[in-house]
């Protein structure tokens, strides 16, 4: 099993031009809640002025890398206005959807090669489009294909030639398939670099539902919370403020309607990794969902326990309509 932070296992290897101090072309995998961010950078040149465009740029993408990635060139884009610019290629990880999101500006090639054999989901290649960062940005258009354990990514900058398909090898680390292309397949006339990243998926539960009906239900409800969250990897103290906020709208549902349904699950929304519970019944409803909320109405005081425990909580019912609570963590 894979923890959430090691959904890519990963390689990155680069060489100066001959006779230059440090090699321009940079790559760098960079992890954030919920994915990874891949890049690899090839500045216009060669030399310190191609090193510290390559730094200015790895900044850039490490100051918020769970941006969609055309968002994230167009920061480059802004950032490198005052070099020569740069090839810039990226690739976003999403494990709760098991997708990467890919694109690129120049001339830095990418490779998908896939674990398994699958017609339905064949290798594939990164569409570059013509420009360059900083100096002239195209029409951006990101793609998002699909992820299966075992895929692996290649990026290689212009300074690689040739075919490398065959040199990824399942049996092979990111590190050493990349190693191996450095080894074989650079140009003489050009830095090189390669980034290499294997997707290890994730073996979480992306979604669980319960019948909520007796208070062992309700015992259940905390205990596979408390068991998704620690998966993710959130903080102690946030599991136990999110398997409280659990028990208490689980236990609404048994004092206020008898029984009704919880449903918890991962999501991913705008660049956060978290867990939404939903707590649903079709009990009297709450005739002030507002009232209810700071504790009136006859609501007691878990709502507004709960309300304190998570980031966000919405409360929808009506008299004789049933009520339907939502609850959201985030992963900080």
């Amino acid at each position: 099993m894979a923890a959430l932070g090691e959904i890519l296992a990963s390689g990155i290897a680069s060489a100066p031009l001959a006779g230059e101090p440090s090699s321009g072309d940079l790559g760098l995998v960079e992890p954030f809640p919920g994915g990874a961010l891949i890049a690899l950078i090839d500045p216009l040149g060669h030399g310190p002025e191609a090193t510290a465009t390559a730094e200015e740029t790895a900044r850039v993408l490490r100051s918020e890398p769970s941006l969609p990635v055309d968002a994230l060139l167009r920061r480059c884009h802004k950032a490198l206005r005052r070099t020569r610019g740069a090839a810039i290629s990226l690739a976003s990880v999403d494990a709760a959807r098991s997708s990467l999101e890919w694109l690129g500006v120049g001339n830095v090639d990418g490779l998908l090669v896939r674990g398994t054999v699958d017609p339905a989901h064949p290798d594939d290649r990164l569409a570059n489009s013509p420009g360059r960062v900083g100096f002239l940005l195209p029409s951006l258009g990101p793609r998002t294909i699909t992820l299966q354990r075992g895929d692996t990514l290649v990026l290689a900058t212009d300074g690689i030639r040739g075919e490398l398909h065959g040199e990824v090898v399942g049996d092979r680390t990111p590190q050493e398939i990349a190693d191996a292309i450095l080894a074989h397949y650079v140009r003489k006339t050009d830095d090189a670099g390669v980034v290499v990243a294997r997707y290890l998926g994730v073996d979480v539960e992306t979604q669980i539902d319960l019948a909520i009906g007796h208070r062992s239900d309700v015992a259940m409800a905390r205990l596979r919370t408390l068991q998704l969250a620690q998966r993710l990897g959130f903080p102690e103290p946030e599991i136990e403020a999110l398997s409280t906020a659990v028990s208490e709208v689980a236990r609404n549902i048994i004092v206020h309607a008898g029984s009704g349904e919880l449903t918890i699950r991962i999501a991913c929304e705008r660049g956060r990794l978290g867990i939404v519970i939903v707590a649903s019944d079709r009990g009297p409803g709450i005739l002030d969902p507002a009232l209810a909320l700071r504790g009136g109405a006859g609501a007691g005081t878990g709502l507004p326990r709960a309300r304190r425990m998570v980031d966000e909580l919405e409360l929808t019912s009506a008299p004789g309509s049933g009520t339907v609570v939502a609850l959201r963590k985030w992963l900080q």
